[in-house]
């Protein structure tokens, strides 16, 4: 099963991650390209700073065992790939909500614009590698199988 670990005491907060996931999920595979694009894409990862802790956290899939998103979900667009990946079918989802509802991680979410799920793919289909992995700039993101 593959996912993105996160290592938070490498993490400065650059955001670097968040870029290049809205840049390769974009249609022009550009930063300027995806701000003009409707609907703009989103990114899939997110880096948050918790005060009440001190320190960062990074939302995204962890790409369940049991995944609860895929079992709840009543389209049936949740699936997980050959690597354990969990992706959405789009041409299935419904935008119900329920696996966002769901999620212990609050690692996926139904964009209001497009009305489907949205989660972290590890670029499946849009890049050979993981982009926000091979974008940070001080190796916080790894891909762990």
């Amino acid at each position: 099963m593959a996912r993105v670990a996160f290592k938070k005491e490498l993490c400065t907060a650059c955001k670097t991650c968040e870029q290049v996931c809205i840049e390769v999920h974009s249609k022009s595979k550009t930063m300027l390209g995806a701000i003009k694009e409707s609907p703009k894409p989103r990114t899939r990862i997110e880096i948050k700073y918790l005060p009440e802790k001190g320190t960062l956290k990074a939302v995204q899939c962890v790409q369940c065992g049991k995944a609860k998103c895929i079992e709840i979900c009543p389209a049936e667009a949740l699936a997980k790939n050959e690597r354990g990946v969990v992706l959405c079918d789009w041409e299935k989802c419904v935008g119900c909500t329920l696996c966002e509802e769901v999620c212990p991680f609050q690692a996926i979410f139904v964009d209001e614009d497009l009305d489907k799920a949205l989660k972290c793919d590890l670029c499946y289909g849009v890049s050979d590698e993981a982009a926000c992995v091979v974008a940070c700039p001080t190796k916080a993101l790894t891909v762990k199988e």
